[in-house]
């Protein structure tokens, strides 16, 4: 038998005694597997989906021996939708379900949809593993988001400026899609007229307009709105070949990092920053521990949702059993720094349940990525 290296973290320690009082936490899991259309087709539609759910759920088994190594009693059980509504439906009926104490999932939007008059018996709240609110007008109070909204992106940009007592000019190149053109907009709205920052907006399949809006004087913070890989690439090139005569900031959403065609020489002289709700430290200890059990588990390496898998459930379980279920005073509860990312749960409005309200600021250097302290 291979051996199993269990991790668990200090704030796991920390709550251990009082975990091994509480009664069994009971977890329904719903997610697209697409286990047998996968299984009998490797190159079925939804295998990317299916497969970043499996992904994301082996990280998760790593999280739930840690948790109960640490004193936790929960209990998981599984359900595969099948990226089908019907049987969605069907599965939200089960008694497992309806008896849970919490429950992960859906993923994606139509599940949502059909959760927002979903009720249990015990009026669980659900944790959206790997979807926002941005694209959708869904109001529900009991939802719990692991990854901020769009316009919480632009919120973070502004407070990361305000708070390096940035001085100059804020460019805005915005994309074709009604989501760039929203995020745009709200950035310009939150910058206030007393902020020491100036915004101009450019159409991102027009940047060369954006000599237009340089001086040699200011410092110039370039925004990105769009995940266009071709018209992005294109941009960061020309600001790479401005950085010499002008003072250039270039900030950009986490798409970036997954491009197919990725160009160092630009992102060090376009001064590239990206802000990303994902981070992982390959130095960290607990990510080292964290590679080698996934390694011992699976025999492959872990990739994004195995790292988001294992934090989610540490974060859920940890404060679930922090408010009693009832995710009320957030505030008196220290963020989570984990493996991928930071949580901190906050109300995103009166209607739409809570939302975690960290980012990242990453910066690529001669070292590679690092993640910018402020």
């Amino acid at each position: 038998m291979r051996k199993i290296y269990l991790i668990i973290s200090l704030f796991l320690l920390y709550f251990q005694s009082f975990a091994q009082t509480k009664n069994v936490i009971k977890i329904a899991l719903l997610m697209p597997f697409c286990a047998r259309d996968i299984n009998q087709n490797p190159n079925y539609k939804n295998a990317d989906l299916g497969n970043a759910c499996r992904e994301y759920y082996q990280g998760l088994l790593i999280a739930a021996d840690s948790l109960k190594s640490a004193g936790y009693n929960i209990e998981i059980t599984v359900f595969d939708t099948e990226k089908d509504t019907l049987k969605f439906k069907k599965i939200l009926e089960i008694e497992a379900v309806q008896n849970a104490d919490f429950i992960i999932g859906p993923v994606i939007k139509e599940g949502q949809l059909m959760m927002q008059n979903f009720k249990n018996k015990k009026n669980a709240f659900h944790l959206s593993p790997l979807f926002t609110f941005t694209k959708t007008k869904i109001n529900d109070e009991k939802a719990i988001s692991a990854y901020p909204d769009l316009t919480f992106y632009a919120d973070y940009f502004v407070n990361y400026l305000n708070k390096n007592s940035s001085v100059g000019n804020i460019v805005i190149l915005v994309g074709k899609d009604v989501s760039d053109k929203s995020l745009a907009n709200y950035l310009k709205q939150i910058v206030k007229p007393e902020f020491p920052l100036k915004v101009k907006q450019i159409d991102l399949a027009k940047v060369t307009d954006i000599y237009k809006n340089l001086s040699k004087e200011n410092n110039h913070f370039i925004f990105i709105a769009s995940d266009d890989e071709n018209q992005i690439n294109v941009a960061l090139k020309m600001i790479a070949d401005t950085s010499n005569t002008f003072k250039m900031n270039t900030f950009g959403l986490r798409k970036i990092l997954d491009f197919n065609i990725i160009n160092t020489e630009y992102w060090l002289k376009s001064n590239l920053h990206i802000i990303s709700p994902f981070y992982i430290d390959y130095s960290n200890s607990l990510t080292k521990k964290f590679i080698e059990t996934y390694r011992n588990y699976y025999e492959t390496e872990p990739n994004e949702y195995a790292f988001v898998g294992y934090d989610q459930l540490i974060m859920t379980v940890s404060t679930f059993v922090q408010t009693n279920g009832s995710f009320k005073d957030l505030n008196k509860i220290a963020p989570f720094s984990l493996m991928s990312n930071r949580y901190l749960l906050k109300e995103k409005n009166n209607a739409s349940g809570l939302q975690n309200s960290y980012l990242h600021i990453l910066k690529y250097t001669d070292e590679g990525l690092v993640e910018v302290a402020w």
